[in-house]
């Protein structure tokens, strides 16, 4: 074998494990949003049923915003301003007023400073101004499932205290179906997500921890 070859095979050699490795990256990528539905669960926790994670309380909310806030328009999810990132950013359709909306899948003492830290940096850059009347106040909106007393505390220490909403929400299982119902603001919308722990099988804290 000449030299020459001998080198070609050494460097096909040396990159074989960069072409696999580069192939299961975008197969991982063409395949995270399947594997992303097919894993959304909810879960039944001591008789209290929860989303399993952060992201899919945002996964349902997005996927059902026009129904949820149909006076609303989502503008983008997960939009970051220096370093701040906001889950929901929106504005009121027929007049354009910003809308910041933050989920939490469990109670947080930090929501007000989160969202007040959110709504200064919005006002700094003016993002998406064709679809934003920063003239307008920003409408700050929280969504959990409970509140501390400290949110009520410092949403009445802060000047922004009218434009807060804070808003509770609830799972419920749906009457003789195995199918979960999202509650907020009076109004239901079903979840057609699967439900882990349901049948008779109710996880601890501890069992659930571990699936995390």
């Amino acid at each position: 074998m000449s030299k020459y070859n001998l080198r070609i095979l050494i460097f096909i050699d040396k990159l074989m494990p960069y072409l696999k490795a580069k192939h299961l990256r975008e197969a991982e990528k063409k395949g995270d949003g399947k594997v992303g539905k097919s894993t959304r669960n909810l879960v039944l926790i001591n008789d209290k049923m929860k989303f399993q994670s952060e992201e899919d309380l945002e996964n349902y909310i997005e996927e059902n915003f026009n129904q949820i806030f149909p006076g609303l328009v989502l503008i983008k999810r997960q939009h970051t301003i220096n370093t701040q990132r906001c889950d929901l950013l929106c504005s009121i359709q027929s007049v354009k007023q910003p809308v910041i909306i933050e989920l939490k899948n469990e109670e947080d003492r930090g929501l007000i400073s989160q969202l007040t830290r959110y709504r200064k940096a919005l006002l700094i850059e003016k993002p998406f101004a064709e679809q934003i009347d920063y003239s307008l106040p920003v409408k700050l909106i929280a969504i959990a499932p409970t509140f501390h007393e400290d949110n009520y505390t410092d949403k009445e220490a802060s000047k922004f205290e009218n434009d807060f909403c804070l808003c509770e929400f609830s799972i419920d299982i749906k009457q003789n179906k195995d199918i979960a119902q999202f509650n907020l603001s009076g109004k239901t919308y079903d979840i057609p997500y699967p439900i882990f722990g349901l049948r008779g099988k109710n996880l601890n804290s501890e069992s659930y921890s571990k699936s995390r």
